[in-house]
């Protein structure tokens, strides 16, 4: 009976120190594991954020830039309509719809886009755009250009005479 006491008792002590040396060794290992995530996420942090700022700043020039080239092209584009429509040997503006398609035919394409109806005419070598206001029950033209197939504006007197020609509206 004595060897069973001494077998119990060594075994309780045994097995308490065992847990008090697993708790110790749980209590420095998360120490240790907590100091470690503060300091590696901490630069990890910084470098993204200050890859980010980087990328943020490289994408304002660029939206910057491509805004000015758009400014540009628009107001090139506005140039090129109203000199297209001063050297215009036939003004579409104000003719109805009907007065369009008895000149013209019917239209290769035609949409409404809210409160804009537009219509498209082909020829060979240039395409005639006429916009019309959905909103009026008499449909006028309020806007028209022309453009080559390359989608660029017509912007010589010559280039707008041939495209006339294409249409039958002049010799």
């Amino acid at each position: 009976m004595r060897i069973f006491l001494f077998l119990l008792l060594s075994l309780s002590i045994w097995s308490c120190t065992t847990v008090e040396v697993t708790k110790e060794v749980i209590k420095v290992t998360n120490t240790i594991t907590d100091q470690v995530k503060e300091r590696i996420p901490k630069k990890e942090i910084e470098k993204e954020d200050a890859l980010d700022e980087i990328l943020e700043e490289l994408e304002e020039k660029e939206i910057e830039e491509e805004i000015e080239i758009i400014e540009e092209t628009q107001e090139e584009e506005k140039n090129i309509v109203a000199s297209q429509q001063k050297l215009a040997e036939i003004n579409f503006i104000g003719k109805t719809e009907n007065q369009i398609q008895n000149l013209l035919g019917e239209p290769e394409l035609s949409r409404i886009d809210g409160a804009v109806y537009t219509t498209r005419y082909n020829s060979d070598n240039c395409r005639l755009f006429l916009f019309f206001n959905q909103n009026i029950e008499n449909k006028r033209v309020e806007y028209f250009e022309l453009r080559n197939v390359k989608a660029e504006l017509l912007n010589s007197k010559q280039s707008l005479e041939q495209c006339y020609r294409e249409f039958n509206l002049i010799n």
